[in-house]
């Protein structure tokens, strides 16, 4: 029994089998027709020609062209899909068919011209074959402008063309009329004014004086007033405000704040100047290396540059800066001869 069943089971399984494998076979084949349909349905992008009832038509076309008289090369008949027969006019072509379907000579725009665009593209191969067109007509466009530029910088542009007048021109003719004589009005004569020329302006020599102080001429006391802080190189003095003992090489005068300052002898105003210490200052030179510095001053009646006489007002006593703050208002009076220091109380009158 178990070999009876055995054997049912193996003639099933090889019945399967068999009926599957006709059953796949069948639907492979049905697929393949189906491709096969499709893909010629596909080629035929309305460009293909059937040239096979052409010639079962020659004798057709021939009689009736024998009937209907017609110049050659007026239109030419073109099947179409089906029976149907279409008669396109010559000038309405892109192309010339010829008498053999397989001749070389035959144009058909798009396809076998090489000539392709985006539209026809339906491969990877047509894809590549417009790559390589659209590259080689830009190659074509970059050779045509480097030849048109090459040419273009050689040739000279053509200077235009202007018209020439004629050499003479014609003038009207003029009329010779008489003239007739005119009363002469006298008219009253208008002086002009004389205008001043300008006069050149001379600028005035600077004054030039020759500064020759010696010690024998003696010195004008600046201020009257007394002597507060005396002159001294030798020892040191007490100064109150710094509350220390130092040189002093001037001679500083307790005078009232406006006292009037006045040139000690003939000089020239060196320099006009303002220092912490001392203030406002200006510098006589007398001459011979002698200058003189006054201090603690307000009220210029001076400038640099300027001479001044003996007794000459140069300003007066200004407020006392804080370095002498306790010690009052005051005129710092400081001689010097080559840059040393002098005691301006031997030469006094």
């Amino acid at each position: 029994m178990r070999r009876d069943n055995r054997k049912q089971n193996v003639k099933k399984e090889r019945i399967i089998m068999i009926a599957s494998s006709a059953f796949v076979m069948a639907a492979l084949t049905m697929t393949g027709v189906y491709m096969k349909e499709n893909s010629v349905q596909n080629q035929d992008d309305g460009y293909s020609i059937d040239f096979t009832g052409v010639e079962s038509q020659a004798g057709d076309n021939q009689q009736e062209m024998g009937d209907t008289p017609q110049r050659p090369g007026n239109s030419v008949t073109v099947p179409q899909r089906g029976d149907t027969v279409q008669e396109i006019p010559e000038d309405d072509l892109d192309y010339l068919p010829m008498e053999e379907a397989g001749s070389s000579l035959v144009q058909i725009p798009g396809l076998t011209d090489g000539v392709m665009s985006e539209a026809d593209v339906t491969s990877d191969e047509q894809l590549a074959m417009l790559e390589e067109q659209k590259a080689n007509e830009r190659q074509q466009e970059d050779k045509e402008e480097k030849e048109s530029g090459s040419q273009g910088s050689g040739t000279s542009t053509p200077e235009p063309v202007r018209e020439q007048l004629p050499a003479t021109v014609e003038q009207p003719a003029v009329v010779d009329q008489p003239v007739l004589d005119e009363p002469v009005l006298d008219q009253p004569t208008v002086e002009q004014p004389v205008l001043a020329q300008d006069e050149p302006v001379w600028e005035e020599p600077q004054e030039v004086r020759t500064l020759a102080f010696s010690s024998d001429q003696g010195l004008v006391k600046p201020v009257m007033g007394d002597v507060l802080i005396p002159y001294s190189m030798d020892r040191t003095v007490y100064f109150t405000t710094l509350d220390q003992y130092k040189y002093n090489p001037a001679t500083v005068y307790s005078v009232a704040e406006g006292t009037q300052v006045m040139a000690c002898a003939e000089g020239r105003v060196a320099s006009v100047f303002r220092n912490e210490e001392i203030g406002q200052a200006v510098t006589l030179d007398l001459g011979n290396g002698y200058q003189v510095v006054y201090g603690q001053l307000q009220a210029l009646n001076v400038a640099e540059g300027e001479y001044v006489s003996p007794g000459q007002i140069i300003g007066s006593v200004a407020a006392p800066t804080i370095y002498y703050s306790l010690e009052g208002s005051n005129l710092y009076f400081m001689l010097e001869q080559d840059g040393a220091a002098l005691d301006p109380q031997n030469l006094y009158f």
